[in-house]
């Protein structure tokens, strides 16, 4: 059964405005993604996170795109899970990661980051997360397990993934590109060269990966980290 929530549409078309609030949908037991939306230029992009619910809290992975749509998601996980949000997980510095950082402490949340990442969004005035790590870590929460890894720069120079061995789901984020997509998007703060050795060490250390949920389109599986590499080998020519 998928469960969402699409708490809001505005469709002003004489002006040009739109905004879509968020969506959740069921991927497995206990675990979900969230979506939000941002428009940029004509087009309307949307960014997934998880929402991870656990015996011991909830765990998302990445705000959402802002810290309204922030606010409410966090008032569907409190409506629907009815467990307290734990932890923020933010898999790089962007707006479409972090941008709700706001939304997230003022719940007494603690936002979670690379100390990579919260350099950068340091740098670039994005806020300061509450909790670092230096290294790749993994940590349980209620006996469900998680690994965030940094398979080198790609989307970013930060960008990390996060991996649910217990469900074989694997988070890409933005280092991952979806099987509609024709290019490698925005690139103003990637590491084009190191890309595609980030996506191939993602290919050889989660092979078993069933599930891969990019940022910015649908997800799907393993398929999805060839085809951003074929995009980075057709970049190359």
């Amino acid at each position: 059964m998928i469960k969402r929530l699409v708490l809001g549409l505005l469709l002003l078309s004489a002006t040009g405005v739109y905004a879509q609030e968020i969506q959740v949908k069921k991927l497995a037991p206990q675990v979900y993604v969230h979506t939000s939306y941002k428009q940029v230029g004509e087009v309307v992009f949307p960014s997934h996170g998880l929402v991870i619910a656990t015996k011991g809290g909830i765990v998302l992975v990445d705000t959402g795109w802002g810290n309204q749509p922030t606010e409410q998601l966090l008032a569907w996980v409190k409506t629907n899970l009815r467990r307290p949000v734990i932890a923020c997980v933010a898999t790089h510095w962007h707006e479409d990661k972090m941008g709700g950082i706001d939304a997230v402490q003022a719940q007494n949340i603690p936002l979670v980051t690379s100390k990579r990442t919260a350099a950068l969004a340091a740098e670039h005035g994005k806020g300061t997360p509450d909790i670092t790590f230096a290294r790749d870590t993994a940590f349980a929460v209620g006996k469900q397990q998680f690994e965030v890894y940094y398979p080198g720069g790609g989307h970013t120079t930060d960008n990390v993934v996060v991996y649910l061995p217990q469900q074989k789901i694997l988070f890409g984020g933005c280092l991952v590109k979806d099987l509609q997509t024709n290019n490698l998007g925005n690139v103003a703060d990637a590491d084009v060269r190191s890309w595609p050795g980030a996506i191939k060490n993602l290919q050889q250390r989660y092979p078993k990966a069933k599930v891969v949920v990019p940022s910015h389109g649908p997800w799907g599986d393993q398929s999805l980290l060839r085809h951003t590499l074929g995009l980075l080998q057709d970049q190359e020519k």
